[in-house]
């Protein structure tokens, strides 16, 4: 799996202003709580944020509950606000080997952003951080293993996210779901990234992708 120029894309479509956001509203709450079901891919991360996906041989699968917390309103003055987070994954490795554990930490630059021609909004947001695997995926042992008989991952690898959410209390309609301290709930479509950066935490160049979808609370 090729590590893209996602994140330099992302801030370019971003502050070109392709299409504004308008601003946040007042429901977006200091706190999130993010459920997600994601299963490995082929796809490179070029072309997986597009929704492009090729299941890998193994069709391996991860369940993950994310804890986060508003950080910052702007990235260095840029209408960005940031959120760090916190991570614990289960991993079902379909018998190839005994299932896995993972755990996450990286920081995230959120951006609302208006539908074309409509009033509604979308949530796209971006993190960095670290993974660690009590064992390595077995996609990710194979995608390492192409490149020579020596070489092989790292339980603990760089960690990339890519989410895209739409936020339900702006549907009027739903309006009664919002109770208990809850300000808003997004459901949306999540990548989960894994890469040593180049080999800068493995032996050479590598990595996995777990694509799926998830449902987020702010409270």
């Amino acid at each position: 799996m090729k590590l893209s120029v996602l994140p330099f894309a992302v801030s370019a479509l971003l502050c070109g202003g392709i299409v504004h956001a308008q601003d946040a509203t007042d429901h977006d709450g200091h706190n999130r709580l993010r459920l997600h079901f994601s299963k490995s891919s082929e796809t490179d991360l070029v072309t997986v944020v597009v929704g492009d996906f090729q299941q890998s041989p193994e069709n391996n699968y991860l369940v993950g509950a994310t804890w986060g917390h508003n950080l910052s309103d702007t990235l260095f003055g840029l209408p960005f606000p940031m959120t760090w987070h916190l991570g614990v994954q289960w991993f079902n490795e379909q018998g190839y080997q005994p299932d896995a554990l993972g755990a996450t930490a990286f920081i995230k630059a959120n951006y609302r952003m208006r539908v074309p021609w409509t009033q509604k909004h979308i949530d796209l947001g971006l993190g960095e951080g670290l993974s660690y695997v009590d064992r390595i995926p077995m996609s990710e042992q194979r995608d390492f293993a192409k490149k020579g008989p020596d070489i092989h991952s790292e339980k603990l690898m760089n960690y990339l996210e890519w989410t895209v959410d739409l936020p339900l209390r702006q549907f009027q309609s739903l309006e009664p779901l919002f109770q208990g301290g809850i300000e808003d709930m997004s459901v949306g479509f999540i990548v989960w990234h894994r890469s040593s950066i180049f080999g800068a935490f493995a032996d050479t160049k590598g990595g996995v992708n777990f694509m799926g979808f998830g449902f987020e609370a702010k409270f």
